[in-house]
């Protein structure tokens, strides 16, 4: 008997010992979690997640035993798929000044995303209109993707028409001449592998044509911002377009702009529009003007439904026009510059104010009235704080109506079927890459929940954020003086700065006047990064100055403006814009010597031929 029960207890430890053996062992283990199904829209409790190397290798009951070298107890808390934003700029981001970024870039830049979008859950992003002079570099980033890293998809240039009306042309467009320059373009673009192209408001429908048809010919998805009255949604999807950007570009295939333009200024007591603010509260205003008319109103409604019937996704963008109307807990725009914290509507009146937000929540009632008829909305934020404005339209979504359920389908699997990722993000499921927020608290609680601590997983590892090497220096600075930024800097090695970190905190510095402390941030780049080059540009300084002068600073602006002549001193225009400098700060004498400077160089300069003679006739 003994024997017997030698032999059970021997063949026992050996099934035992086999079992443990060979229960596969995973990477990853996020255990007993609430699973967010984005497709069904469902949450389901009890769930453990288990990751192999980057990818997800199941989704078991928690009650299940796992073995995995990693664990994350979840305790209950929420997982949603990383969010999606379908519509960025990486220029956007990276200027120096509004229009002008690094001419070329490197690798080192691709941490300007992990800073604006992975830290805050967005694990994947399209830039929909890049310059060409990135793509090489960029290409990179999409093909080989990390966990440090957000998932980068990239459309090229933004495509527009060879329009005679068109002088400027910003580095993220590209012309196409005809329709032939076009097809010709699209064929370039696929065999750099370019998945997704952006057809621009400025591209006619000959070039439109084509470039669609090729595009479907090499498997590449078009997507449009068509809102100049040249092409309307409607005219776009019998080409075949079916994504569509910014929800305010619905406003032309409802009624002609500029037709309509005095009569809403005269409606609602505005002034023309001359800033980037007045653009995005203006578009706000539409929206109200459309309401209270029920000939366009029901145009709005009717497009909605052929939207909805040919199965059309439109971005949304609400945060920059939310924010100009103060409907945000902080403000971003489409230009990051000139600095400022809030919206600058110099000519808006207390009622005006009102008025505006009163629009606004307009608009985001005809954006709910789009959804609730079948319009696919998914997350387009088109601005350089892309991963916090997604948060903000999150509540602003809420605000509007919107369930939590809704929110989170359209910031994962809206994106992820629009781009045509789905097979990769976009769900928790098996096969799908491992990219995942889990919740310190719970949203579907509380909205706000959104905006507090989460986890992000990429690509199956908890990425771990670093406070930004630019605010820091720049608090610094603020506090303690330029001398303690310049230490921080040349000591710091938890978190070494990159060479583009360090211009931009010069720049920052120059955008807010003081060009002796930035000057010294750039001493400190020539000694660090002595093949960083260039560090100046004249453009970009020559910008600054203005800004600083139509916003009256004039003392600041005549600073920049005397930076420009000293690094670049055979440029006319650094003359005579120094010249206009002296001239609006009431130092005639100055202003007539930097306006004949400035035509020395450039006997052809008619601005400092003109300057200079009224000058001499009140001298």
């Amino acid at each position: 008997m003994k024997k017997l029960t030698l032999i059970l207890i021997i063949i026992t430890c050996i099934a035992s010992c086999t079992t443990n053996s060979d229960q596969k062992k995973y990477d990853l283990a996020i255990e007993n979690v609430s699973l967010f199904d984005s497709k069904t829209k469902n949450v389901s409790k009890n769930k453990t997640i288990l990751i192999n190397a980057d990818t997800i290798a199941a989704v078991i009951d928690a009650s299940q035993h796992s073995n995995a070298i990693t664990i994350i107890e979840g305790n209950g808390k929420l997982v949603v798929p990383g969010f999606i934003d379908t519509h960025i700029h990486l220029h956007q981001m990276l200027d120096l000044t509004t229009g002008i970024a690094p001419e070329f870039i490197d690798r080192s830049y691709r941490k300007k995303l992990t800073e604006k979008l992975l830290s805050y859950g967005t694990t994947t992003a399209v830039d929909l209109g890049i310059s060409e002079k990135w793509m090489e570099e960029t290409l990179q980033w999409q093909k080989k993707t990390s966990p440090d890293y957000p998932n980068l998809y990239i459309a090229g240039g933004a495509m527009i028409s060879d329009l005679e009306w068109n002088r400027y042309v910003p580095e993220h467009h590209t012309v196409v001449f005809n329709p032939e320059d076009g097809v010709k373009k699209v064929q370039k673009y696929a065999r750099m592998g370019v998945q997704h192209i952006k057809l621009y408001s400025k591209l006619e429908t000959p070039e439109m044509t084509a470039i669609i048809n090729e595009a479907s010919k090499s498997n590449i998805q078009p997507y449009a911002h068509v809102d100049n009255n040249i092409v309307n949604i409607p005219e776009a999807m019998e080409l075949g377009v079916r994504d569509f950007e910014h929800f305010f570009t619905v406003l032309p295939s409802v009624l002609n702009l500029k037709d309509h333009r005095e009569a809403l200024l005269k409606k609602y007591n505005l002034q023309r529009p001359n800033h980037i603010d007045d653009f995005s509260a203006t578009r706000s205003f539409y929206f109200q003007y459309i309401k209270e008319n029920p000939e366009l109103h029901q145009r709005l409604i009717e497009l909605f439904k052929k939207m909805a019937e040919k199965k059309v996704t439109i971005s949304t963008t609400i945060h920059v026009l939310g924010a100009a109307a103060e409907k945000t807990d902080f403000f971003s725009s489409f230009n990051h510059f000139p600095l400022r914290e809030a919206p600058e509507l110099p000519d808006y009146t207390p009622a005006n104010k009102a008025k505006l937000k009163e629009a606004f929540s307009t608009m985001m009632q005809y954006l709910k009235i789009a959804h609730e008829m079948g319009v696919t909305i998914r997350i387009g934020t088109d601005n350089s704080e892309a991963g916090q404005a997604i948060l903000s339209e999150f509540l602003l979504f809420h605000e509007a109506g919107f369930s939590i359920e809704d929110i989170l389908q359209i910031a994962t699997w809206n994106g992820a079927k629009a781009m045509h990722i789905d097979h990769l993000y976009g769900t928790i499921e098996k096969g799908k890459k491992a990219d995942l927020v889990l919740f310190d608290k719970n949203p579907f609680t509380n909205v706000k929940n959104f905006l507090a601590k989460k986890t992000v997983i990429k690509e199956g590892k908890v990425f771990m954020p670093q406070n930004s090497i630019q605010d820091t220096v720049l608090n610094l600075i603020e506090k303690e003086g330029i001398s303690a930024g310049v230490s921080f800097l040349d000591d710091n090695q938890s978190n070494t700065p990159e060479a583009y970190e360090m211009v931009e905190i010069a720049y920052h510095l120059f955008h807010m006047g003081k060009v002796d402390e930035g000057k010294a941030i750039v001493d400190l780049i020539k000694k660090d990064f002595p093949k960083f080059a260039p560090i100046y540009h004249e453009n970009a300084i020559n910008s600054i100055g203005y800004s600083l002068l139509y916003a009256e600073k004039f003392d600041e602006a005549i600073e920049i403006f005397k930076l420009n002549v000293e690094v670049f001193p055979d440029a006319a225009n650094t003359y005579d814009s120094l010249g206009e400098g002296y001239m609006k700060n009431g130092n005639k004498e100055l202003a007539i010597q930097n306006y004949q400077k400035s035509i020395e160089l450039n006997p052809e300069n008619q601005n400092g031929i003109e300057m200079l003679k009224k000058l001499n006739q009140k001298h």
